[in-house]
């Protein structure tokens, strides 16, 4: 009765985030079992995907000793979040056709959602950071002090998440019980939904984007002094080139994959606040493809960190090694070499190839 105090208040639908799934004609969500499909498959391959790149990491020891790797395996980590509680709970409904757990399920599930969002897309900003420090004082991210940086770059993310999604939510929501056909609805306080958007996919988006275009600038900049300066031929610059590329391709992926459903809930949090929630015109195809863009994402960036020599090497090396381990015969790369000689002259080259991709 406490939420009916507010002064103005409205409902969203919490499992859109399934917001204009469930309606009179879905009945139990029959229409939407090839999409159901769909995300049961992609809740495996984000497991999976997140996963080995994680054990990757961390069961090779050049890896590991590279900050920008952690860093990639916090963003992970955030996006495992997706693939074993988010996805999940959302095909449960899409398969039922309504919210069929408890209230307080309701809720975590709908803060949890902005909070992963929020994580993810600053742990992708902290890892830009750390290339633009890197680029700026190469010397600090060596040695002991390194160690220090990276930890405080990895517990940022889920810090500063926390601190501003939880208390937005904590304070600005009241969980109702609403009709038989729409079971779980949250009771927003006045703003309070439409600065939890912004706050925990826009502000970050935009921090993302400006310090990846900042790192970019930076680089040219210097490479333009370098080459007035005749510095000669400096081999690590390549290494660093692929890096810019890798963390930029990553950052427009996070975004871009995003920011659809976000778009979405920003004209809908507008036209509910306008008290022209029938006039928005968004339909339940538009939800669904949004939806499916946002969980796609967290399958997409562990095929993006790929891109980088050293984890794509160390990953090819694990994968052949248990290849040969598993069969009798000498397994054959591209080139016609057995298993054993691609995994030798990988062994040979990787003390190079980390060397250089530590840039």
């Amino acid at each position: 009765m406490a939420a009916r105090a507010y002064v103005y208040p409205f409902y969203q639908n919490s499992t859109l985030l399934t917001l204009s799934f469930v309606t009179e004609s879905a009945g139990r969500g029959d229409s939407y079992l090839g999409l159901a499909v769909f995300h049961i498959l992609l809740a495996s391959w984000i497991g999976l995907a997140n996963s080995s790149q994680i054990i990757n990491v961390i069961l090779s020891p050049g890896l590991r000793g590279q900050p920008k790797n952690i860093l990639v395996c916090n963003v992970c980590l955030a996006e495992l979040i997706m693939g074993v509680f988010l996805c999940p709970l959302y095909t449960d409904t899409l398969l039922q056709g309504i919210w069929r757990h408890s209230l307080g399920a309701c809720a975590v599930y709908e803060l949890t959602f902005y909070g992963q969002v929020c994580v993810a897309t600053l742990a992708m900003l902290v890892l830009a950071v750390e290339r633009l420090y890197f680029r700026l004082t190469p010397s600090m991210m060596e040695g002991s002090g390194s160690r220090g940086f990276t930890a405080v770059l990895v517990l940022l993310p889920w810090l500063v998440g926390a601190g501003l999604v939880g208390p937005i939510f904590t304070f600005g929501t009241a969980v109702v019980q609403g009709e038989d056909s729409n079971p779980c609805q949250l009771l927003w306080k006045p703003k309070f939904q439409a600065v939890v958007v912004f706050v925990s996919f826009m502000c970050p988006a935009l921090l993302l984007l400006s310090v990846v275009a900042g790192l970019h600038f930076l680089h040219i900049t210097k490479n333009v002094q370098a080459k007035c300066r005749d510095l000669g031929p400096h081999p690590e610059k390549k290494a660093f080139k692929e890096s810019l590329q890798v963390t930029a391709l990553a950052a427009a992926v996070c975004v871009t994959l995003q920011l659809p459903l976000f778009i979405l809930l920003v004209k809908a949090v507008l036209c509910q606040q306008g008290g022209n929630a029938n006039s928005c015109g968004i339909d339940t195809a538009s939800w669904s493809v949004a939806m499916a863009s946002l969980m796609l994402k967290s399958g997409v960036m562990p095929v993006v960190w790929l891109a980088y020599t050293d984890v794509r090497v160390w990953f090819r090396q694990g994968l052949v090694g248990t290849l040969c381990a598993s069969k009798d015969v000498p397994a054959m790369d591209d080139q016609g070499n057995d298993a054993e000689s691609t995994i030798a002259a990988v062994g040979n080259s990787r003390q190079a190839i980390l060397q250089s991709s530590v840039m």
